[in-house]
């Protein structure tokens, strides 16, 4: 496991027992505590994802340094891109159904929260097991953050075994060649040299680059797909900087 994962999971699981803690011994604050816990828990999330975008900064960088060997035009692609769109439309409605899956344990969350009856059922599992007033909270807030912080591992387990076995598609708008690397969007960077695979599908008028990236820690499949009306001409001008896997 990585150590952004262990950071993760190690953060998730002492942010439980604190709020937990804070909730038993200030029941009048409830609300605000589980406001807070849910903030804080976006904000940890938010705090580690950082660290992916500073690098990809620092990419955007050094590719916009190098000469530009090729730079596709972005009316060309775009319309390309949507003739090819009805092939596209059901890879990208199944990625998309994936990468919502972390948003379900947040969804859980605000209904429990939102619900009277849901929060009293918690509370009456730690009533059921002692009957000290103070403890009897903490466990019963523990076990409500526990099952929001279970389920939102799991989901988020599932999505990166989704993208590690079929890979993310980023399918680009515009896109240029530099000697240093090639950037999508203005805003995606592959630095050159990277290690894929080049796949070229002339019938639909593009080239796919399947390569590996570290997503939170993770090693996930992605797929970057440029279009263009020579595709095999794109691959051969590529195929230098990628060394096959």
């Amino acid at each position: 496991m990585s150590k952004y994962l262990l950071l993760q999971y190690g953060l998730g699981v002492a942010l439980m027992v604190v709020f937990a803690y804070m909730n038993a011994n200030y029941p009048e604050h409830t609300g605000l505590f589980f406001t807070l816990y849910f903030v804080v828990f976006l904000g940890v999330l938010l705090l580690l994802t950082g660290r992916q975008a500073r690098g990809i900064l620092r990419d955007i960088e050094q590719v916009s340094r190098g000469e530009v060997i090729y730079e596709a035009p972005s009316a060309e692609v775009v319309k390309l891109r949507e003739k090819d769109f009805e092939n596209t439309r059901p890879e990208l409605a199944a990625q998309v159904r994936y990468a919502m899956l972390p948003f379900l344990a947040i969804l859980l969350f605000l209904i429990v929260y939102s619900l009277p009856w849901a929060r009293d059922a918690f509370l009456n599992l730690g009533r059921s097991v002692t009957e000290d007033a103070k403890l009897a909270n903490f466990l019963s807030f523990l076990t409500f953050y526990g099952v929001f912080y279970v389920f939102s591992v799991a989901t988020g387990i599932l999505a990166r075994r989704f993208q590690s076995r079929t890979g993310t598609l980023q399918i680009a708008s515009k896109y240029k060649v530099t000697t240093r690397g090639l950037l999508i969007d203005d805003r995606l960077p592959i630095a050159f040299p990277v290690r894929g695979r080049i796949t070229v599908n002339s019938r639909r008028k593009f080239v796919e680059l399947e390569l590996e990236q570290q997503v939170m820690g993770s090693r996930v499949k992605q797929r970057v797909r440029l279009y263009n009306p020579e595709p095999s001409k794109l691959a051969a001008l590529l195929k230098p900087y990628v060394q096959e896997q």
